[in-house]
């Protein structure tokens, strides 16, 4: 019986070894992953947070603006209008008349790309 066992080894071994040795790599694999993984704590989020607007934001209902975008639009006069499509037009652009509901306004350039906007090309 021990001489079967011993010729089923010697017959099989390279196989044996190569399935002990994919079995002890993802042990050790998954051992590590689950060591190194950063523990991620979810913070406590307030309802009254959850629900203060930003100081930027337009009421848009199935894109249509409010009557405070109207306000918007002739607030924007002369300065630099912020589109939906998070371009900035500059007074004297070829967009800028065509912009009729801007979603922010801007006084600098460098407010409207802190702000994610870029430039338009015309």
């Amino acid at each position: 019986m021990m001489d079967k066992l011993k010729n089923l080894i010697k017959a099989h071994q390279q196989v044996l070894v190569l399935t002990v040795g994919y079995f002890l790599v993802a042990i050790l694999g998954f051992s590590l992953g689950r060591f190194t993984a950063p523990q991620y704590s979810v913070p406590e989020i307030k309802v009254e947070q959850a629900l203060t607007a930003p100081d930027n934001y337009t009421p848009n209902i199935a894109g249509i603006q409010s009557d405070t975008s109207q306000q918007a639009v002739q607030t924007c006069q002369g300065k630099i209008k912020g589109s939906s499509s998070m371009v900035y037009h500059l007074p004297g652009g070829s967009f800028y008349n065509k912009t009729t509901h801007p979603i922010r306004c801007f006084d600098t350039e460098a407010e409207a790309k802190a702000a994610g906007f870029r430039k338009s090309s015309r």
